[in-house]
């Protein structure tokens, strides 16, 4: 990722949380744990339906409240 890419991606971020703030939404968790998890699993040849599958519900669940 270059710079420039990162900086637009922090804004975006940013914007995005504000606009969810109304809604209740956790972002910032929710990032955190796509973060993890995208380091952790880049690591990895093989990752298994369940693993994708336990992190979609952990995003779910933060984003539902």
């Amino acid at each position: 990722m270059t710079e420039s890419s990162a900086i637009s991606t922090a804004v975006l971020d940013e914007e995005v949380a504000m606009a969810n703030e109304s809604q209740g939404i956790d972002t910032a968790s929710a990032i955190s744990v796509i973060d993890e998890t995208l380091v952790r699993l880049l690591q990895r040849e093989l990752v298994s339906a369940n693993e994708v599958t336990d992190v979609l519900l952990d995003i779910r669940r933060l984003i539902a409240g």
